[in-house]
């Protein structure tokens, strides 16, 4: 049990020594002041453009369907410090339907959530649609796995498989 806590810490640590990574800027190029040199800083006029690239973390699993065999499903989270909204693109894909394979792909912002009614300390995920009406909800593990929460936000009793791994960063 406290090996499997270790292994978790030392995952977490990674990931979020990773996102640190992904997160800092470029270094850009500095200019150096020299005494002798007519311009000081003060009177250089210097444009600094924000970093306006975002990166992308990548979810992807197959949820339980009431009437198919199956919800594919990839969930895209824009990874933007310097934003205060941050898009998702979630696409459904309603695996052997009476119509076939369906594929609905929705888009929106996000936002993050700390505590949920049974558990304080969880980091959670609310998509929103156009309104900000919240659609979805998922609760990320400390392995980074995204989990579906049901309307009240609350984890799912069942047996049934309703997480998302990360893809790619």
């Amino acid at each position: 049990m406290a090996r499997q806590k270790l292994d978790a810490m030392k995952r977490l640590t990674i990931m979020l020594l990773a996102l640190l990574v992904f997160a800092c800027d470029s270094p850009s190029e500095e200019k150096k002041y020299d005494e002798g040199s007519e311009s000081s800083p003060s009177l250089e006029k210097e444009i600094v453009l924000d970093n306006t690239e975002s990166t992308w973390m990548n979810y992807a699993g197959v949820l339980p369907c009431a009437d198919c065999s199956g919800i594919k499903t990839e969930l895209k989270l824009e990874n933007s410090p310097e934003k205060l909204e941050r898009t998702y693109e979630l696409t459904e894909t309603y695996l052997e339907t009476k119509d076939g394979d369906r594929k609905y792909t929705t888009s929106g912002i996000y936002e993050v959530i700390y505590g949920l009614k049974d558990n304080p300390g969880a980091m959670a995920i609310r998509l929103l649609d156009d309104s900000s009406s919240p659609i979805k909800s998922f609760m990320q593990d400390k392995t980074g796995k995204l989990t579906l929460l049901d309307q009240e936000e609350e984890i799912i009793s069942s047996k049934l498989n309703y997480s998302l791994e990360l893809v790619s960063p």
